[in-house]
């Protein structure tokens, strides 16, 4: 449709995201650190990059004119610049009870506030490309079986030879004056009803009007004073030639008409939608895609910038800090934002000038060729389209994996801490609870020492065993013993704490 649009993108996309395009009039505003265009290792169904398979389904081309519409109604103050609407719609500079909060906290509410509705609208739009697809299905699969079903009834019309020798054989056998009984014409021929796509209805019109002759011949063929006349008789190999033709004539009626009925059916029903419109309504939703996903990642950085304000995560990474990553982004943006908003145009104008009327229908209702030249164009332009727009996204995408990696850190850093504090914790318990029980052994050795020492009645030698000893006389000694014994025990325990 645009013959060098293909062109014009791949050089307008390699200039503007490359070189960070500047002056493009949309805001910089931002949303959250993850947006859908992020949210997973791979195609998620948010912003439209799975695959969705699609049945026909008849969406009206006014269905998909709504739809597109209710996202461009959001996506017009970004394509027209309209940079005043945009912050008062969300910033709430004017619904504002209590008057503009200036706080980096509140900014950032404004700009997480952009961000869902930039993602509930990426969203909508994924569905919409969708519909649109399945709408298209149905345009394509109505236009097949009208061409099958006028293939059908085309070809069974051109069965007319064995007629036309039938009508040959039975003027041939004629001998009345001709005054009843008239000499048949030929029907048409297949030249008459060559090409792709010949008028029919002469054909038709033709067959049928034989139909009725032959049947009104054949009541007078059995009129009884027909042969009244010597130069106006029924030879008897008349009739088998006109019940031959009528035999002929009924069967090939029989086979067209229900092959024409549908034929006209399907038509009429093909006739009612074009899938050229509706392919360029989908290519205006996939453009919105696009180009919303773009202005989610604008606010996603932004949201996130302010985010990192005075944060402890905005820390050094690469030589810079987080937040000069994040607003390093937002030139880069803006030129895929130009990039995108200007294919954005196009789609929108294509939609509107052909919605009402798509001149293939003025030539033929053959639109394989058209469509086929279309959807071409408009595939080449979807895949330089990812490999222009994956500029943006791997610069999002590479500052994002810093983000990540620096939390990744932190928080490895804090699992580090908080395994040492655990740890020497149970060194004290595990020493604490040594120490307690060897302070008990040696409160018990103690305690039996003294009362060793003050135990009356006969100590004498002659009581004792050979070997044996004194408790209370070793006391002092033995307690000495049992201190020792709880230093050796403890101190383990107590060097993995104190450094010595």
């Amino acid at each position: 449709m645009f013959n060098n649009r293909i062109r014009t993108a791949a050089l307008a996309g390699a200039i503007a995201i490359s070189t960070a395009a500047s002056g493009v009039a949309i805001p910089a505003f931002a949303q959250e650190t993850n947006p859908t265009f992020n949210i997973n290792n791979g195609f998620n169904d948010a912003d439209g990059s799975t695959i969705q398979p699609v049945e026909p389904v008849n969406h009206t081309e006014e269905t998909l004119r709504d739809l597109t519409d209710s996202t461009g109604a959001y996506l017009e103050e970004f394509q027209y610049g309209n940079v005043e609407e945009i912050v008062e719609a969300y910033l709430q500079v004017q619904a504002s009870a209590d008057g503009f909060d200036p706080s980096e906290q509140a900014a950032y509410e404004a700009f997480e506030a952009a961000r869902v509705r930039a993602s509930q609208e990426l969203a909508a739009s994924a569905e919409t490309i969708t519909k649109t697809r399945e709408s298209v299905a149905y345009a394509l699969k109505a236009d097949r079986e009208a061409t099958a079903d006028f293939e059908a009834y085309l070809s069974a019309l051109r069965q007319v030879s064995v007629i036309n020798d039938l009508i040959a054989d039975a003027n041939a056998k004629n001998k009345t004056d001709f005054a009843e009984i008239e000499l048949y014409d030929v029907l048409y021929t297949d030249a008459d009803i060559s090409g792709d796509a010949p008028l029919l209805a002469p054909a038709y019109k033709e067959l049928k009007d034989l139909q009725a002759e032959v049947d009104a011949d054949f009541e007078w063929l059995g009129e009884f004073a027909i042969d009244n006349n010597e130069d106006n008789y029924v030879i008897r190999t008349h009739i088998p030639a006109v019940e031959a033709l009528k035999a002929a004539i009924d069967s090939l009626v029989d086979t067209v008409e229900p092959l024409r009925a549908d034929a006209i059916a399907k038509n009429i029903e093909a006739q009612k939608s074009d899938v050229m419109v509706r392919q360029l309504f989908l290519e205006r939703a996939t453009a919105q895609r696009d180009t919303l996903r773009v202005v989610e990642a604008i606010f996603a950085t932004a949201a996130r910038y302010v985010e990192l304000y005075e944060s402890d995560e905005n820390v050094n990474v690469e030589g810079d800090t987080l937040r000069n990553h994040y607003v390093a982004l937002l030139p880069t943006l803006f030129g895929a934002a130009f990039f995108n908003i200007d294919i954005l145009d196009d789609a929108d104008e294509a939609a509107e000038l052909y919605y009402l009327e798509w001149d293939t229908d003025l030539g033929t209702n053959d639109e394989d060729a058209a469509y086929a030249e279309e959807k071409r164009q408009f595939a080449l332009l979807t895949y330089a389209k990812v490999f222009i727009n994956g500029i943006w996204q791997e610069e999002v995408k590479y500052v994002q994996n810093l983000d990540d990696g620096a939390r990744a850190e932190a928080a490895r850093v804090e699992a580090e801490r908080l395994a040492d504090e655990a740890y020497r914790a149970e060194q004290l318990r595990i020493a604490q609870e040594a120490a307690d029980a060897q302070k008990a052994i040696a409160d018990a050795l103690a305690k039996e020492a003294e009362n060793g020492n003050n135990n009356g009645g006969d100590n004498s030698s002659d009581d004792k065993e050979t070997g044996s000893s004194d408790i209370g006389s070793w006391g002092p000694f033995a307690a000495i013993a049992a201190i020792i014994a709880a230093i050796a025990a403890i101190f383990p325990f107590l060097s993995g704490i104190v450094k010595f």
